[in-house]
C-alpha cells in the first residue's frame, strides 16, 4: 500500500493498556495511517457512531466488556449501519482456539496475539483494507448491476423443457408491477395478447429444438388494466432440459414516437417487416456490400382464404404465424425476411453466386411445405414462389422485389409446375398474359394510356365531399389495368416519373376546373414524387399548371410523403415555403410511418397531416394504436393542422375517428376510387340530396 493511500485511512485503537496503545498507535502510525484511540467500548462505539474508522483494532479484554460484545454490537449494526463492514482485528493474548473462534463468529475479521510484532501487525492491517476494499467494489458493483437492471427493467427466466414449468429471478414479479407471474410455458402463453401466442410458441418450440434461440417481443397481460411488453431472449437450447434466457420490459420504451414508427414497419402477427420496411433493408443492404449477388424470393401461401372461410380467421392467423416461424427457420446468417401483403411472405439473401439451380431454391423451400394442425385439423400450406437476382435481373431494390413477385404471379397461374419460378423464365410467357412491362412504360404517356381516378374525402362526422385526391392509373390495351405497385416503381427506375407526374398535375387540375364551373367546393390532392419535388421550379411549374386551367392554388393539396421531406430538411422547407408563398396547400403523406421530428414540423409550412393506413387498420381493435392516433391529432390540433385518416374501410373505423376527433376520412367507406364521370354524378347525386 502507497503513503498516499495510507495517509486517507483511519485506524481505531480500542485498547485500556497504555503501552500496548502507545506502541501500536506510533507503530501503524509511522507507516501513514491516522490514528484515533479509545480505553473502553463504550468511548470506541461513540467514536465510530461520530465518524466511521477505516479498520478497528480491538482488545478482547476491556474494562467495561469484552472486545466480543463490542464486535457482535457493530456487526448488528448498532454503531451505525455504515459500520457493519468495517474490517476488525482482535487483539488477544489467549490464543487458545476457542477464543479465536469466538471472534470470528462474532463477525471478527482476522486476529493478532500480544505482543504483536509491529511489521506483521502492519501486514495485517494492509490485508484487511485490502480486502474491505475489493469487498466494498464487488459490492458497490452488485448495486450498480441492481439499479441498472431495475432501470433497464431486466430479469431472467428459466423454463423446463419436460414440466413446462417457469422460474423467473427474484423480484422479478416486483419489478414488472405485478403479485405473481406465470409459472408455466402454457400459463405465460396464455396471458399474451390473441396475435402474439402463436409467434410466442413458435419461438419456444423453435429454441427447444436448438434451431434458433428465443427473441421476440409479445404483449403480455400480467395486470388486468394495463399489458406489459415484454422482449425474451435466449441462445438455442444447449441442454435438454432447460431453457435459460433473459426478460426486459419494454413496455417504458415504446413511446409514441418509437411505438407509430415500429407499427408502420413491422407486421404484428409475424413481427417481419412490411414491404416498404423491407425494400429499405434490402437497399441498404445491397449498397453496402458492393457487387455481392442477392437473391430475392417472394412466396404466396396458396388457398389462405378458404382456409379463414372453413376454420376461421385465428386459424389463418396461426398458419401465417407458423409459416413467418419456418421462414425464420430456413434463413441464412445474413438473410432478412418481410411480409409484404396478407398472405405474401419475401426473403432476401446473399448468394455466392447468379447461376443458381432450381434445385437449390426447391432444397431450402421444402420444409415451408410440411403440414401443421390448425384448430384440431391437419392442414398442408400449399405455396407458390417467384425469385429474382442482384445484379443480373435489376440493380435496385424496389424492382428486385417487384420482379421477384412477377414470376411468383406467373409460377401461380402455371400451378402443377413447381414450387419456385426465376425471373428470366417469366420473358418466354408473352403470349400466355404475362408481359415485359418496362418496354410497354415508356410509350404508355404518348399513347394516353395513363388515367386518372379519384377517391373522395369527407369530414370524420359525415356531410358533404370536401376533398378529393387523384390516382393514377395505367390501362394496358391488351393485359388491361395494371396496379400502381407494379408499373410506378419502373417509372421511378427508367426515370419518368417526373414527366408522369407533372401530366397527372396538369390532367388533375383539368378536372378540378370542370367540377368548380359545376359549384363542386373540393380541394384537390395530388401527389408529388420525389424526383418532381428535387427540382428547383417545382413552384414555377405547378403555378404555370394552375394558371394555365384557371384554379386557385389555395383549392390544390400538393402532398408529399414523411420520408421525402425528412430526406434533406433544409431543402425540404425552402421547397416548401416556395409552394406556399405561391398559394397552393402542403400536406404531409402516410404520417406516422417517417421519421419527422417535431422540430421539422414546427417550421414546414403544413396544412394537413394525411395519417398512414397502417395505423388505421387495427384502430379498432388495438388500444395502442387509438393512442398514437390520438396523439398525432394533438400534435395537429396544437400546430393548426388538418387531419385526415386513410384507409378507411369500415364503418367502425370511422366511428373512432369521430371519437378520436379526427378532421377527415378517406377509403372504401365513402366509395372505392372512381373516374371523373362516375365521380361528376356522384357529386351531383349528393347536391340533390342536400337541396
Amino acid at each position: 500500500m502507497s503513503q498516499s493511500q495510507s495517509q486517507s485511512q483511519t485506524i481505531l485503537i480500542v485498547e485500556d493498556d497504555p503501552v500496548i496503545q502507545t506502541i501500536t498507535s506510533a507503530g501503524l502510525g509511522k507507516n501513514g495511517w491516522a490514528i484515533r484511540q479509545a480505553n473502553s467500548a463504550d468511548e470506541a462505539l461513540a467514536s465510530m457512531q461520530a465518524d466511521p474508522p477505516d479498520l478497528v483494532l480491538v482488545n478482547i479484554n476491556l474494562p467495561d466488556g469484552d472486545g466480543f460484545s463490542l464486535i457482535e454490537t457493530v456487526r448488528l449494526g448498532q454503531a451505525g449501519s455504515s459500520d457493519r463492514d468495517i474490517p476488525i482485528l482482535v487483539l488477544t493474548a489467549q490464543d487458545d482456539t476457542a477464543s479465536i473462534h469466538q471472534a470470528f463468529a462474532v463477525g471478527a475479521t482476522d486476529f493478532i496475539t500480544k505482543p504483536a510484532k509491529l511489521a506483521l501487525l502492519v501486514v495485517r492491517v494492509e490485508y484487511a483494507l485490502a480486502a474491505a476494499a475489493r469487498a466494498q467494489a464487488l459490492a458497490d458493483a452488485r448495486i450498480e448491476q441492481a439499479v441498472a437492471c431495475r432501470m433497464a427493467r431486466l430479469g431472467s427466466w428459466r423454463l423446463d423443457h419436460v414440466t413446462g414449468r417457469l422460474q423467473w429471478s427474484a423480484g422479478a414479479a416486483e419489478l414488472l408491477g405485478c403479485a405473481t407471474l406465470p409459472e408455466t410455458r402454457e400459463a405465460l402463453i396464455e396471458r399474451a395478447a390473441d396475435n402474439n401466442r402463436y409467434r410466442l410458441e413458435a419461438a419456444f418450440d423453435s429454441a427447444i429444438a436448438g434451431e434458433r434461440g428465443v427473441d421476440v417481443e409479445c404483449t403480455l397481460w400480467l395486470l388486468d388494466d394495463q399489458p406489459t411488453i415484454l422482449r425474451l431472449q435466449s441462445e438455442a437450447s444447449r441442454n435438454q432440459t432447460w431453457l435459460i434466457g433473459a426478460f426486459q420490459d419494454v413496455t417504458g420504451l415504446r413511446a409514441f414516437e418509437d411505438r407509430a414508427r415500429y407499427r408502420a414497419e413491422y407486421d404484428e402477427l409475424t413481427d417481419l417487416p412490411r414491404h416498404r420496411h423491407f425494400n429499405r433493408v434490402l437497399r441498404d443492404h445491397i449498397s453496402k456490400q458492393g457487387g455481392q449477388p442477392w437473391s430475392v424470393t417472394v412466396i404466396e401461401i396458396i388457398g389462405l382464404s378458404r382456409i379463414n372461410a372453413m376454420l376461421g380467421i385465428s386459424a389463418g392467423d396461426q398458419i401465417i404465424a407458423t409459416f413467418a416461424q419456418r421462414l425464420r427457420d430456413v434463413l441464412s446468417a445474413n438473410a432478412v425476411a418481410g411480409r409484404l401483403e396478407a398472405n405474401t411472405f419475401a426473403i432476401a439473401s446473399p448468394v455466392d453466386t447468379i447461376d443458381i439451380p432450381i434445385a437449390d431454391y426447391e432444397e431450402w423451400l421444402a420444409p415451408l411445405a410440411s403440414s401443421l394442425s390448425v384448430a384440431g385439423e391437419e392442414v398442408f400450406v400449399d405455396f407458390s414462389a417467384g425469385a429474382s437476382l442482384y445484379p443480373s435481373d435489376a440493380s435496385d431494390a424496389e424492382t428486385l422485389i417487384n420482379r421477384a413477385q412477377w414470376a411468383q404471379q406467373s409460377n401461380r397461374d402455371r400451378r402443377g409446375h413447381r414450387h419456385v419460378m426465376l425471373y428470366p423464365e417469366t420473358e418466354g410467357l408473352e403470349e400466355s398474359g404475362v408481359l415485359s412491362l418496362e418496354s410497354d412504360i415508356r410509350k404508355a404517356l404518348g399513347r394516353g394510356e395513363f388515367f386518372l381516378v379519384y377517391q373522395f374525402q369527407q369530414p370524420a362526422d359525415g356531410g358533404s365531399f370536401n376533398g378529393v385526391e387523384a390516382l393514377l392509373r395505367w390501362r394496358h390495351p391488351i393485359h388491361g389495368v395494371i396496379s400502381p405497385g407494379r408499373f410506378i416503381p419502373m417509372l421511378e427506375e427508367i426515370g419518368l416519373i417526373g414527366d408522369v407526374g407533372e401530366w397527372v398535375l396538369d390532367e388533375a387540375c383539368r378536372q378540378l376546373a370542370i367540377w368548380h364551373e359545376a359549384n363542386a367546393t373540393l380541394v384537390l390532392g395530388v401527389n408529388i414524387s420525389a424526383q418532381q419535388f428535387e427540382r428547383r421550379d417545382l413552384a414555377d411549374r405547378v403555378t404555370r399548371i394552375a394558371r394555365r386551367h384557371r384554379v386557385d392554388p389555395r383549392t390544390i393539396e400538393l402532398e408529399i410523403t414523411e420520408s421525402m421531406a425528412m430526406h434533406n430538411p433544409d431543402a425540404s422547407q425552402r421547397i416548401l415555403e416556395q409552394l406556399r408563398v405561391a398559394g397552393f396547400r402542403l400536406a404531409i403523406d402516410d404520417f406516422g410511418t417517417g421519421y419527422a421530428s417535431y422540430e421539422s414540423l414546427l417550421r414546414f409550412p403544413i396544412d394537413t397531416l394525411k395519417i398512414d393506413r397502417s395505423l388505421i387498420e387495427a384502430v379498432t381493435g388495438d388500444r395502442r394504436n387509438r393512442s398514437v392516433i390520438r396523439s398525432i391529432n394533438s400534435l395537429a390540433d396544437g400546430l393548426r393542422f388538418k387531419t385526415i385518416a386513410e384507409g378507411v374501410e369500415t364503418q367502425r373505423q370511422r366511428d373512432y375517428m369521430h371519437a378520436l376527433e379526427i378532421d377527415a376520412i378517406q377509403g372504401f367507406l365513402i366509395h372505392r376510387p372512381m373516374e371523373a364521370d362516375a365521380c361528376t354524378g356522384l357529386l351531383t347525386a349528393s347536391s340533390k340530396e342536400e337541396e
